[in-house]
């Protein structure tokens, strides 16, 4: 088995008034809290023989440079909620700038775990690529339920952190349309990137189903069936999923109330929004704030 590791002045190596670093090992997963002051220029180079994620959980990278396995990436900037895959092997190297105070959440999970885990499986021997800076309320979820075992360990932690783990790497198999059969009748991927862009350019409610297969010039049936084929999801599932992870950054990023944030993410009632949010997150949404700013 491999010793889990991480040297925040080594892996992330930055000018700071203040450094802050919490971290626990349950033998094949390892996660790490680092927190910043004062920070300046930030250099990055992770190249472990293990999976690595990491999140934003403060602060936002304005400007940087992304390098992943000698190819030079477009960089955008990060923001809270903002998540990076570096698959076992991988080399992520670059540097970013940003606000001078930030935190970030790394968590390595053993290669050996993950063979382990889809033992017998077709996904066992798939590669992965990495991601960088792509954001999923699955994964983004399954990262904040480590933060609280991190934070309030017990005896059954590990069972806890390794179940997470799991779905983190299955969740990459999922988005990154691992064995699967390419979507045969399913949107352009023009088609996709403007009905997506649809969605999220609006920040007073969002387009209903009419709205949507209009713009692509198609029946309401045919873009449903469409579009699912395309995303693997219904569109009123992807439209909801964007209106969490709205949610959550506004949690993260105003002081507004949560019934305010309710109500500007489209949700009908607060009782609704806090059902959706812990149902996706695992923490009411005060709970998601709160750990956010600790």
């Amino acid at each position: 088995m491999n010793t889990l590791a991480l040297d925040p002045t080594e892996n992330r190596r930055s000018r700071h008034q203040s450094l802050a670093h919490k971290y626990e090992n349950w033998g094949s997963v390892r996660a790490d809290i680092v927190k910043r002051t004062g920070l300046e220029r930030q250099e990055t180079r992770i190249l472990q023989p293990n999976h690595v994620f990491l999140m934003n959980l403060k602060g936002t990278a304005s400007r940087g440079e992304d390098i992943v396995d000698g190819r030079r990436i477009a960089f955008l900037p990060r923001r809270a909620g903002s998540i990076i895959f570096v698959p076992a092997g991988s080399d992520w190297n670059g540097w970013d700038e940003g606000d001078a105070t930030a935190s970030y959440l790394l968590v390595s999970i053993e290669k050996g775990f993950a063979d382990d885990v889809f033992a017998g499986s077709r996904n066992r021997a798939a590669v992965l690529p990495p991601s960088i800076g792509f954001r999923d309320t699955t994964v983004e979820s399954a990262l904040q339920r480590i933060v609280l075992e991190l934070k309030q360990p017990d005896p059954i932690s590990a069972t806890m952190v390794e179940c997470q783990a799991t779905q983190l790497l299955g969740q990459m198999f999922r988005l990154n349309g691992v064995h699967q059969e390419p979507a045969k009748g399913g949107l352009s991927s023009f088609d996709l990137k403007r009905a997506v862009g649809m969605i999220e350019a609006l920040s007073e409610g969002r387009p209903t189903l009419a709205d949507l297969a209009k713009e692509i010039g198609v029946s309401r049936f045919h873009f449903w069936r469409a579009f699912k084929q395309s995303t693997g999801m219904t569109p009123h599932a992807f439209i909801a999923q964007r209106r969490l992870e709205h949610s959550a950054d506004m949690l993260r990023s105003t002081n507004l109330s949560a019934t305010e944030i309710a109500m500007e993410c489209g949700f009908g009632s607060s009782s609704h929004f806090t059902t959706a949010f812990k149902r996706a997150f695992g923490a009411a949404p005060t709970e998601f704030r709160r750990k956010c700013r600790i």
